[in-house]
């Protein structure tokens, strides 16, 4: 067995959990490819400048990185030659599938793994398949690598349809939610009067209207507390608002923490509130992850009835689904839930056997390597 491409990876200190999980996980040899295309890095190099090149030129790859680089960017731009720099990279590296997270990556490696006979699978998160100004970039080239790509993994029932509508075929697309932590599971939550959110301050995530659903909740629960997690555009918006208001002691804004302490903050909590919307543009989530960690360390949910977030929330038993922009109904449920600790409790102990049962990360990982050993298999 060769050595499995990752490509899409992010610098370490931003790397996204999912494509931590799969770094990590998954079996065999792995080569990380992050930055974009067409100047993809693979350990510090940037593959284009550090490969397919004559004698000559590799002899000055032994220049530092930065220096390098600058030498070598004006001779590195027709399509023959990152077509020949990749074909050494994927040669060197005994590279016998690629996993491109996220589409457009899959769209742009597509010429290269097809001429090579390499397998490609693409796993599709979110954005990648709703955005408006990604699909009308990249919409022809989709369909191309539909017909190529030996597994197509989506992360919400939604964002399956979504993938068919835009040509995909059904046989190939493998439903494949994310799963939490394990150290999620050993949360116990005091179930004090706090609501917990997370998520960057942006469009998507409406965090405005979280605040807004908890300022009207406030009115009948005084001592309740708002505790929002994130950093984003929109932080600053939020904490105006809060001021505005009138509710700014009772709501927290911790910014950007490191895991651990998120891990924590969900100790301190009695539900879990994400009012994400499909903003103008066209954008919708696939299925959160901090919904499913939420779910698993005990808490119960109040969010919106958007992207994948229906297909792991059970209304009624794990916690309460709303309309999009549906203030008022979101705002009835936080005051129902901070007012009754035993409900949080019981719906807080459906929603960890339900992602138990359902959603946990291993299951996600054998799904994707399965579609990776199908795709070696072909």
């Amino acid at each position: 067995m060769g050595s499995l491409c990752i490509m899409g990876v992010d610098d370490d200190r931003i790397l996204k959990d999912f494509v931590r999980a799969h770094v990590e996980r998954l079996e065999g040899t792995k080569v990380l490819v992050s930055h974009w295309y067409p100047d993809l890095v693979h350990d510090g190099k940037t593959i284009r400048y550090f490969y397919g090149k004559s004698a000559s030129s590799r002899a000055l790859s032994l220049l530092p990185h930065a220096l390098y680089n600058r030498v070598a960017a004006g001779n590195v731009s027709s399509q023959k030659q990152i077509h020949a720099a990749m074909r050494d990279f994927f040669r060197a590296h005994d590279v016998d599938v690629i996993l491109a997270e996220f589409g457009p990556m899959g769209a742009e490696i597509l010429p290269h793994a097809r001429e090579l006979g390499i397998p490609l699978v693409v796993h599709f998160h979110g954005h990648d398949a709703h955005r408006k100004k990604i699909i009308d970039q990249y919409k022809d080239r989709y369909r191309d690598m539909f017909e190529y790509a030996s597994g197509l993994l989506s992360v919400s029932h939604r964002m399956t349809t979504e993938l068919i509508r835009l040509g995909a075929h059904q046989d190939r697309i493998t439903y494949n939610p994310y799963g939490p932590r394990e150290i999620f599971f050993d949360v116990n939550p005091s179930y004090v009067p706090t609501v917990l959110s997370v998520g960057r301050f942006t469009d998507i995530k409406a965090n405005y209207l979280t605040l807004a659903s908890f300022a009207e909740a406030l009115r009948h629960v005084p001592e309740a507390r708002l505790v929002m997690i994130g950093d984003g555009e929109l932080l600053e918006t939020c904490k105006t608002l809060a001021s505005a208001w009138g509710i700014q002691s009772n709501v927290v804004f911790a910014g950007a923490i490191p895991h651990a302490q998120v891990t924590a903050a969900f100790s301190d909590a009695c539900c879990f509130a994400q009012h994400s919307v499909s903003p103008s543009y066209g954008d919708s989530e696939g299925t959160p992850v901090v919904i499913l960690e939420a779910q698993a360390a005990g808490l119960s949910i109040v969010a919106t009835r958007h992207a994948g977030i229906p297909d792991v929330v059970i209304d009624g038993q794990t916690g309460f689904l709303v309309d999009e922009r549906d203030v008022t109904s979101m705002a009835a449920h936080l005051r129902r839930l901070l007012s009754d600790a035993g409900l949080c409790k019981q719906l807080g102990a459906n929603a960890r056997a339900h992602v138990a049962s359902n959603f946990t990360l291993d299951a996600h990982i054998q799904r994707l390597q399965h579609v990776i050993d199908r795709a070696r298999a072909a």
